[in-house]
């Protein structure tokens, strides 16, 4: 193929497995990282790497200018997602990018309050094609950053949802997704809402961690104000925590619940189950000796 394309946040779970995808079809492709120096090791030497960070204009002709397809992932949690996003956005297009890929969240079409609606918002008024992919909570989150580590460190883990089912989402799979929208003209003016096959409580999703890795693993259900506690005693910035309060919020709603087909429809196969995630990350739960 002769389309180039840039994976922003590509050293994101979801942005790793698609520069490898992307790889694999034989894709010409850079990796927009903030720090490349710290991250040109995460990915294969035919990988270029580039430096891309949304709030220094300067960084964008270098990454942009080359490209004619974007896989746009916005920095987690951001409250302010659509002000980060627009500039390097309109400076694509005025570059020549003609294809934009991005990562939204499941239920956006339905918010036009919330951040990552104005981006989807604003990439639908520039006037090039694009593809919005919608997805779930990541498997990814239970077995990486500080909920993985709190799981692997304690056994336990607390979230305010009660007993809400949530259909979550292997990145793998959303990876696999992006991918076949960056490397066709099938997705343009899509927008697919992707989800696991099934949907599980969180104490369900403690219970698949604990068998796999062959450990008692607990989940407790909290309130909103001990979580926003929790994360402002971590250090998160009041205004991003406010934005995961507002997820698990649409959880106990039954916003996160629903099942699609929309992976199998692109992909022509079922998503992965949490079943399967749990076994293939064992080593995620596994207690270190870190002394």
């Amino acid at each position: 193929m002769s389309d180039k394309i840039l994976v922003t946040g590509a050293t994101a779970p979801v942005g790793r497995e698609l520069v490898r995808l992307l790889l694999e079809e034989g894709a010409d492709v850079k990796a927009g990282v903030r720090r490349p120096d710290r991250s040109a090791q995460l990915f294969d030497p035919a990988v270029e790497v580039v430096e891309l960070d949304y709030s220094q204009p300067a960084t964008f002709d270098a990454a942009v200018e080359w490209a004619d397809r974007i896989f746009l992932q916005p920095p987690a949690f951001d409250p302010d997602a659509h002000q980060t996003l627009m500039p390097l956005l309109d400076w694509a297009v005025q570059a020549g990018v003609d294809h934009v890929v991005t990562i939204s969240a499941m239920g956006m079409e339905v918010r036009d309050d919330l951040p990552m609606r104005r981006v989807e918002r604003h990439v639908e008024s520039l006037g090039v094609e694009y593809t919005f992919l919608r997805p779930n909570f990541y498997m990814q989150s239970f077995g990486e950053g500080f909920l993985g580590d709190r799981i692997r460190r304690t056994g336990r883990f607390k979230m305010p949802v009660q007993d809400a089912k949530v259909s979550i989402v292997d990145g793998r799979d959303v990876a696999a997704v992006a991918c076949r929208a960056l490397t066709s003209s099938e997705h343009f003016g899509e927008a697919y809402t992707l989800t696991g096959p099934e949907a599980l409580t969180h104490a369900e999703i403690a219970g698949i961690v604990g068998a796999a890795a062959g450990r008692d693993v607990e989940f407790e259900s909290c309130s909103d104000e001990e979580l926003l506690r929790w994360l402002i005693g971590a250090g998160w910035r009041p205004d991003v925590a406010g934005v995961v309060i507002a997820l698990f919020q649409s959880v106990r709603g039954g916003v996160r619940e629903d099942v699609t087909a929309d992976i199998i429809s692109v992909m022509g196969r079922s998503a992965r189950s949490f079943e399967q995630f749990a076994e293939e990350h064992q080593e995620s739960w596994a207690i270190r000796d870190e002394s």
